[in-house]
């Protein structure tokens, strides 16, 4: 079966606290975007994955493996499975790239075993901050880790993109916010954003739109910030997407 991985952008990312396990409670909408890694995949008499270009990281420490064995441990079911992935979407790019990955496995086996909604999320959120929302796809204001979702009807935008090919790590941008806290400015709400989009209210989209963690990645590399303001100039709104490095424009 060919399943396709669709990559995700945050409208409005906002990081609330620091939790007491490590994590932190994010605010966030999410949104599907028409970019997709493909996934050729089958039920197999023993574990086997492949993907072209060849990834630069071992099985041990993909998601995809983190994934399967996460579902396996929290249903109890016993299976391997032969998968080869076609990588389209950059790597630590701020789309989800790995996550879409993962969250294209776990939607394969919650069809297939039937697994529900609520469940398959609490598997999801075990792999990843992005992985519950990638599952399902469309459009969704996200809280907590990002497993509390309110899903909403998707948008009709017209996305322009640009992928610096910067490979940032989100633990350490992470690390970055926790270190300028109480420096960092905080603005807009992902609601309003929503609504703002529906109506095609264009000065409500710039005062809502708003990534946190602009502000300390843009200090570190800042030819993501000359970018932004390029792909500005002729558009609604520019943003970086997640913690980086992809820049995105809605025309």
């Amino acid at each position: 079966m060919l399943l396709k991985a669709y990559a995700k952008v945050n409208l409005f990312l906002d990081v609330i606290s620091k939790r007491n396990d490590g994590y932190h409670n994010i605010l966030t909408l999410f949104h599907s975007i028409p970019l997709y890694d493909e996934i050729d995949i089958e039920f197999s008499e023993r574990e086997m994955f492949t993907s072209s270009p060849i990834l630069n990281f071992s099985w041990e420490n993909n998601i995809i493996k983190k994934a399967i064995d996460t579902f396996k441990k929290m249903t109890g079911y016993n299976f391997d499975l032969k998968i080869h992935l076609r990588k389209k979407l950059p790597q630590g790019g701020g789309i989800g790239g790995g996550s879409a990955d993962a969250a294209a496995i776990l939607s394969f086996l919650k069809k297939h075993f039937k697994i529900s909604n609520s469940d398959i999320i609490e598997i999801g959120s075990k792999v990843g901050g992005d992985v519950p929302f990638l599952i399902f796809g469309g459009a969704a204001i996200a809280e907590g880790i990002g497993e509390k979702l309110t899903f909403l009807d998707p948008l009709n935008l017209n996305f322009e993109f640009n992928f610096p090919g910067i490979n940032i790590s989100t633990p350490k941008m992470y690390n970055e916010i926790d270190n300028n806290w109480d420096n960092l400015i905080k603005f807009g709400d992902p609601y309003i954003l929503y609504n703002a989009f529906k109506e095609k209210n264009k000065e409500k989209i710039r005062e809502n739109s708003f990534n946190i963690f602009e502000q300390v990645v843009f200090k570190k590399y800042p030819k993501l910030k000359k970018i932004k303001e390029n792909m500005e100039n002729d558009s609604i709104i520019s943003l970086m997407s997640g913690s980086g490095s992809t820049i995105f424009a809605i025309k």
